[in-house]
């Protein structure tokens, strides 16, 4: 299932390039599904034949028991009667995913503060030139190739194996960055979706877009994760960092046509997100079997569970004063860890603001 909704927005370049290839046991194609058509294709309705070759009835009723599974826009209140609101995010620049809905906009160009994941401005030169170079990236700071192996992708399977290998060709940093990246590394550079290869640097995601909005009106912005949060977190689990690469490299099966990303988009501005999730989780019980239902749990226990933990310490003292907006992957709102939730376990009042389009 090639939707490809990473949970960060790493921005990384072709850093790694190099001029040397290795003997791998797969042919690249350089990622040949991810054209500009495939990725521009609009949402469409919702039908059963869209989750071919899964039961939609099926992926409803694992849904059904997701907690909040509904809703993208939502409305926070403290005792005292202050107001913030918090928005689910879908971390691509489709132009339908751009145009968000009146009232959001609104909220945004009224708000105090816009709250993100990860604040990607350079609070200084330093910052700016350690961008690529950020610790836990790279495995030996000296020459890449002396007596060095390339990373061992064996818990993979062969197949996945070269679905990785064509997203380093179509990325642009070739098999040669596995003799450099460490885990973590390599689990940064798949979360980043191919289909935004080819705006990079022009349409922003949405995030982006928010936090650009955020700023032409004036609100503070606020970094809920250090840029650098992520890879010092998976230098000390690199199985963690292995299961998000095995997560990840599932999303880069190439696809028998534009429906799956289609339908994904189709959910999401529909507010599916419980939906979304079992689908998931769907895909990766077919793809990988048992190591892919492991593989997900470890990887949303770290992405989503743990980072909404550290989110949550991060925004109260902001929601305590109110007129914050919070826009965070989508993927963090809903279940019974979800930051919808977290915050009224915390006594927090969090009522959804239905939106046009939406399912009820």
């Amino acid at each position: 299932m090639n939707k490809q909704n990473p949970e960060l927005a790493p921005k990384l370049s072709a850093a790694v390039a190099t001029a040397v290839f290795a003997a791998f046991p797969a042919v690249a194609t350089a990622q040949d599904w991810a054209t500009p058509a495939y990725c521009e294709a609009p949402p469409r309705p919702i039908q059963a034949a869209s989750f071919a070759p899964y039961d939609m009835a099926a992926i409803e009723q694992a849904a059904s028991a997701i907690p909040n599974s509904t809703g993208r826009f939502w409305k926070v209140e403290t005792p005292d009667g202050t107001t913030s609101h918090l928005w689910g995010t879908f971390h691509v620049s489709s132009r339908e995913i751009l145009d968000l809905p009146d009232v959001v906009k609104s909220e945004i160009a009224n708000a105090r503060a816009v709250a993100l994941e990860i604040d990607f401005t350079f609070p200084d030169r330093t910052s700016f030139l350690m961008q690529y170079d950020l610790p836990g990236r790279y495995r030996d700071p000296g020459d890449p190739f002396a007596g060095q192996d390339p990373l061992d992708l064996g818990f993979l399977s062969p197949e996945a194996e070269g679905w990785v290998y064509d997203r380093l060709y179509g990325y642009g940093t070739f098999d040669d960055a596995l003799y450099v990246l460490t885990y973590g590394g390599l689990a940064e550079l798949l979360l980043s979706d191919p289909c935004e290869d080819f705006t990079s640097g022009t349409l922003p995601v949405q995030d982006d877009f928010i936090h650009t909005l955020g700023h032409v009106a004036g609100a503070s912005i606020i970094g809920l994760e250090e840029p650098g949060a992520f890879l010092t977190a998976m230098s000390e689990d690199e199985e963690t960092a292995k299961a998000i690469v095995t997560v990840y490299a599932s999303y880069l099966e190439p696809p028998t046509s534009p429906v799956e990303r289609s339908t994904a988009l189709q959910l999401y501005l529909e507010g599916r997100l419980g939906l979304l999730a079992a689908w998931d989780a769907a895909h990766l019980d077919r793809v990988f079997g048992a190591d892919g239902r492991q593989a997900l749990t470890r990887t949303n226990a770290y992405l989503l569970d743990d980072r909404n933990e550290r989110f949550f310490e991060e925004l109260v003292p902001e929601l305590n004063a109110g007129g914050v907006f919070v826009a965070v992957g989508a993927a963090h709102l809903p279940g019974a860890n979800g930051l919808v939730a977290m915050l009224r376990r915390s006594g927090y009042t969090v009522t959804r603001i239905s939106l046009p389009g939406e399912a009820e």
